[in-house]
Formats: structure tokens, C-alpha cells, sequence
């Protein structure tokens, strides 16, 4: 490192009466040692080289700066979307088992809710109704964007209408959420749910070896009804 004031010292002029010309001829001549110096020592600030430890610290800075990176998007966007992208998931899921429950709900009383008795008809504790054995959901609830879901019946029979709104809220989008309709017959597919009992199309049928039996059996299926 160049001293500038050891070169002052070294520059001194021998003859202070000299006045303001030794002073410039000293300064001129400090300055010129300087850079004379100065230049023998490279000059300016040392070069960092390219080694094996600047290009570890660089991959260091380099994972660190990932790390958060990517423990931002968990904490914040892209939890966000994640959560956004299960919703539709989840109202799929919702109405598959409302499809299922309306499914048993004819099972066992012959037709589906009329549009007017709707969705809770499924969760009511009585219902006045031939057949009947629910509750066949324990609530109902709202679709996971806040909104009641659509159920209608179909004035020509059928599979009712049931389907979310989607994240916009509005029926009839693009958006909409819709059940698989085979779900509607998973009732009947598979009547383990039902412990025995019997579809609404089969009821009153009984097949039995002798009247004194058909009677009896009858007499036990009427407690159902």
C-alpha cells in the first residue's frame, strides 16, 4: 500500500522562502511518486480470481436463494392455487355421494325428492313417505365455493339435475361441476347397503313354497312400509 503522507514527508521542500512555486513543484513531484508507486503494486482494487472457492460460494448463495424461493410459493401463490385446484375435486366428490344418497332415496321410496322438497329431503330425520328409511345423508351443505347446490327434477323422468356452479357462481358457465351420472344407480347396482331389503319395484312380490308362508311373510314386510 502507497503512504501518500510518508511521500510528503519524503518531498519536503528544503527551502520554505521559496514560496508558492516549491510548494507546486513539491506537490507535482508527491503526486508523480504516487502513481509511480501505485503502479508498481497493479494499480486499483486486487482482481478476485475464478477459483474453486468463489464458484462454492456461488452455489451456496445460489441453494439458498432457492430455498426461499420455494418456501415462499409453498407459503403463499402456490399454496393458494393447490387449495384453488382442490375445490372442484371436492365438489365432485360432494355430489357423488348426494348422487348416491338420491340413488337410495328411490331405492326405497320409489322416485326422487320433487324439486320443491330438494336436497334436504335426504337429511330429514321423518318423512311421510311409502318406503322411506332415512336420513340417507347426515346434512347438507354448501358447495365449497359458498353456493347452495342445483337440484332440480326432470318433468320427463329421469336422472335429476344436480350439479355445482363452479367457482364464478353462476349456473349454466363453463365452470359448472357436474356428477358422474352413473352415480344415481350405484344404489342399485349394489344393494349390499341394504341388508335384504328390497327395491321399490319388488315390494309386495313374495315367492314362497305355500300360502300359510306368502301370508307370513307378508304380514313381516308391512312393518317396513
Amino acid at each position: 500500500m502507497v503512504d501518500y503522507n510518508e511521500l510528503k514527508k519524503k518531498f519536503r521542500p528544503k527551502n520554505p522562502a521559496n514560496g508558492k512555486a516549491s510548494s507546486k513543484a513539491a506537490v507535482k513531484a508527491i503526486a508523480r511518486e504516487y502513481e509511480r508507486k501505485r503502479a508498481e503494486l497493479g494499480g486499483g482494487a486486487p482482481e478476485l480470481r475464478k477459483g474453486p472457492l468463489f464458484y462454492g460460494l456461488a452455489f451456496l448463495l445460489l441453494a439458498v436463494a432457492g430455498s426461499l424461493v420455494l418456501s415462499a410459493t409453498r407459503n403463499g401463490i402456490g399454496f393458494d392455487k393447490a387449495r384453488i385446484e382442490r375445490k372442484p375435486l371436492q365438489a365432485r366428490q360432494s355430489m357423488h355421494a348426494l348422487a348416491v344418497a338420491l340413488g337410495r332415496y328411490k331405492f326405497h321410496v320409489g322416485d326422487y325428492p320433487t324439486t320443491s322438497e330438494g336436497l334436504n329431503a335426504l337429511a330429514a330425520k321423518a318423512w311421510r313417505k311409502q318406503g322411506w328409511d332415512g336420513p340417507y345423508v347426515n346434512h347438507i351443505v354448501d358447495d365449497p365455493w359458498g353456493n347452495a347446490y342445483v337440484y332440480e327434477t326432470r318433468p320427463e323422468g329421469g336422472h335429476p339435475i344436480l350439479y355445482s356452479k363452479g367457482p364464478d357462481g353462476r349456473a349454466g358457465t363453463t365452470d359448472d361441476v357436474l356428477p358422474d351420472q352413473d352415480a344415481f344407480e350405484e344404489a342399485f347396482r349394489d344393494t349390499s347397503w341394504t341388508n335384504g331389503w328390497a327395491p321399490y319395484h319388488l315390494r309386495g312380490i313374495v315367492v314362497a313354497p305355500d300360502e300359510a308362508t306368502k301370508r307370513r311373510v307378508q304380514e313381516e314386510m308391512r312393518q317396513y312400509d
